[in-house]
């Protein structure tokens, strides 16, 4: 067995195989999880908001801008729906749509970014906006999610970097419903 000696006078080892590999132990850890432990992970969500109109329509569910100095990982995307539809065809899936840097002047109702460490007083330079209006998109939308009823939860991977924003909108063929939805994610630092 060859020996490898630190050679900062530390007088610690390390042990070379027989087949030239280094011996370690090692212990991975999820970046999420790594995030929350430190007070990095947060959760946006919407409370459970009515939506109305005449069907189909489309209408604006969350808007986030990222004012932070650091990219924001966006993990995972939920939604709920209560069982209230009324009015149109209220057997049709809603369609939730996620598109990248909105244009116009967004305003809406504030969201409270949660830090998922319970107790961590870091707060998120996040701007989160619930039932945005004053909104505009162009390109191709970055997701699509049908949503038949009931509450959801999807794996997503998504960088959003400083200063760049996304919105969520739900197009409808009933005229009324109730959902909520959010996302959950980490500071990439």
């Amino acid at each position: 067995m060859t020996m490898i000696t630190d050679g900062t006078g530390s007088n610690l080892r390390a042990k070379v195989t027989s087949k030239n590999k280094l011996a370690v132990d090692a212990v991975v850890e999820d970046s999420f999880v790594n995030a929350a432990e430190n007070g990095l992970a947060f959760n946006i969500n919407t409370e459970a908001l009515t939506y109305t109109g005449v069907a189909p329509y489309e209408e604006g569910c969350l808007y986030i801008k990222n004012n932070e100095t650091a990219d924001l990982e966006i993990v995972g995307f939920f939604i709920g729906e209560l069982n209230d539809r009324s009015g149109g065809n209220t057997t049709s899936p809603l369609l939730f749509t996620m598109y990248g840097n909105p244009t116009g002047t967004v305003v809406g109702t504030d969201v409270t970014v949660v830090n998922r460490k319970i107790g961590a007083p870091r707060s998120f330079d996040v701007e989160c906006l619930s039932q945005p209006t004053g909104w505009a998109v162009t390109g191709t939308p970055l997701l699509y999610q049908y949503q038949y009823g009931g509450r959801s939860f999807g794996t997503v991977t998504f960088n959003l970097p400083a200063g760049q924003s996304v919105l969520l909108s739900v197009t409808s063929q009933t005229d009324s419903f109730t959902a909520y939805t959010g996302f959950t994610g980490y500071i990439s630092e």
